[in-house]
């Protein structure tokens, strides 16, 4: 383990490849633009060099640096994009339904990760019995992401835009939730049919960014059979959606191609 600052600006340095592979990732899911991508890629670096290496000094080598690392960044995202909107208020539904509806509406419509990352998180942090069905099933129940939209206190009105164009983005945009949640509810069920360890791969790979070789090594098994594995995976994924009548051009990022 490191012990002077130098050593965890070397380990800070040494691993510049990763971060950078990781943040990217999390961009390209999240659907940030190259301009907010790189913003948030810096805010990052500044927040691992914070307090001197506060975060890196937690590091106790229980794990893979770059494992410890992919889950850092990840639950960085979460405070940047607290960052950049201001304080959330949770809808007027969810508070109605109690906790659990409220950290899944926080989760979604805040912090932008999909139903079944959200769904993921939660039963991370003690809630196993919400399935991934359960999950997208109360999701469908909440207001959708412009009704639910997170508001900075202090936001001025979009006086330029008319009260027509507004009502209409308004629409357009929620139309456009409902088909995301929709797309996402069916992947659920694709993902059902998929054996448990093929489930982590996917949420390893796509989710955290994990390369294949951290996840042969985390899982114990051989890394370049691993790699036919993810296509069979990929085309099960695929077959299902497209079955339920998703096109190729929507399917969720989470099943692309990108190496």
């Amino acid at each position: 383990m490191p012990e002077r600052q130098d050593d965890y600006s070397e380990l800070l340095v040494s691993h510049l490849a990763w971060i950078d592979r990781v943040t990217a990732a999390i961009a390209r899911r999240q659907g940030l633009s190259s301009d907010e991508a790189d913003e948030f890629a810096s805010w990052v670096k500044l927040k691992l060099i914070e307090d001197d290496y506060a975060t890196l000094r937690k590091f106790r080598g229980e794990s893979l640096i770059t494992t410890y690392l992919t889950v850092v960044i990840n639950r960085l995202y979460q405070d940047y994009r607290v960052s950049q909107l201001g304080r959330w208020r949770p809808s007027a539904a969810a508070r109605r339904k109690g906790p659990v509806a409220i950290s899944l509406e926080r989760l979604v419509r805040r912090d932008r990760l999909t139903p079944l990352q959200a769904a993921e998180t939660l039963r991370a942090r003690g809630e196993p019995d919400l399935s991934d069905r359960d999950a997208l099933k109360l999701l469908g129940e909440l207001p959708s992401a412009e009704r639910g939209r997170p508001r900075a206190v202090g936001d001025a009105p979009l006086a330029t835009a008319t009260s027509s164009e507004r009502a209409d983005g308004t629409l357009l945009e929620a139309e456009a939730q409902h088909e995301r949640d929709a797309v996402w509810a069916l992947l659920a069920t694709a993902m059902e049919g998929l054996p448990e360890e093929d489930r982590e791969i996917v949420k390893m790979r796509y989710w955290a960014g994990s390369t294949v070789a951290d996840i042969a090594r985390a899982l114990r098994i051989e890394q370049k059979p691993l790699y036919r594995r993810l296509d069979r995976i990929h085309a099960h994924l695929r077959r299902s959606l497209e079955a339920s009548g998703i096109s190729k051009d929507r399917l969720p990022g989470l099943i692309d191609d990108d190496e």
